[in-house]
């Protein structure tokens, strides 16, 4: 990375774009902490934080969602929304201590309601039933509810099909109503369009554009990220 400074904000989706080895991954892996920042600052809610590991970016309210969403298939729904936070009862016992499956269950279908997904999915199904676009849907349901501040999603409707697609992206919108902030890589730029507020553009490990959704065009973000005739959309960019 070279030049990639950039504000999120509450309730916003920002669609990260750019061609493969422009950065963009590079630059996740950096907000999420796999790559340790060698230079440069982070903020979140105004104050400099360091992300050392995946775990200081999810202390922080940093959640990844990459394509393989992460989750174990041969587990029910409940499991895989608590997976490691799951209620227990006897907690004295520790590591032996029995799960609260009733609460478990509870809880999940509790959280499914609230997100809107609960009269399609039932709480005890497993994973391995459901589709591509109802396994992200999990995913970012699972951040939501450890009130993740920015949940950063990775590729989200790659390799679904027409219908689980609008799902996922509805599913976006709400992710948005509900306050958090989305950072979205996708190579599909229609998608774009449809939820995202702004757009910044990656080339060669540098942010070069940076543009609302509505002051834009498809044409014109195809341009910045092919790198055709990009001057005059620099200096707009820079103008702003």
């Amino acid at each position: 990375l070279k030049s990639a400074s950039f504000t999120l904000n509450e309730g916003e989706v920002v669609a990260l774009l750019g061609d493969n080895g422009a950065g963009k991954s590079t630059l996740i892996k950096a907000i999420s902490g796999v790559f340790p920042v060698d230079r440069g600052d982070i903020y979140v809610r105004g104050q400099k934080v360091s992300i050392r590991s995946t775990r200081d970016a999810m202390d922080l309210g940093i959640e990844t969602i990459h394509q393989d969403t992460s989750l174990a298939p041969d587990l029910s729904i409940a499991r895989n929304l608590f997976l490691g936070r799951e209620p227990v009862n006897l907690k004295w016992l520790g590591v032996f201590a029995p799960l609260d499956l009733a609460k478990l269950r509870d809880a999940a279908s509790a959280l499914l309601k609230r997100v809107g997904i609960s009269k399609k999915l039932d709480a005890d199904a497993l994973v391995s039933t459901l589709s591509g676009g109802e396994r992200q849907s999990i995913a970012i349901s699972r951040a939501m509810q450890f009130a993740a501040k920015v949940i950063i999603l990775d590729e989200p409707t790659n390799n679904l099909g027409v219908e689980e697609t609008h799902g996922v992206l509805r599913f976006v919108k709400e992710v948005r109503a509900a306050g958090h902030s989305v950072l979205l890589i996708t190579h599909n730029i229609h998608h774009v369009f449809q939820v995202a507020d702004r757009i910044i553009v990656m080339r060669r490990g540098e942010i070069v554009a940076e543009q609302t959704v509505a002051d834009t065009d498809l044409l014109t973000v195809e341009s910045i990220i092919t790198g055709a005739d990009m001057s005059a959309l620099l200096r707009e960019t820079r103008a702003k």
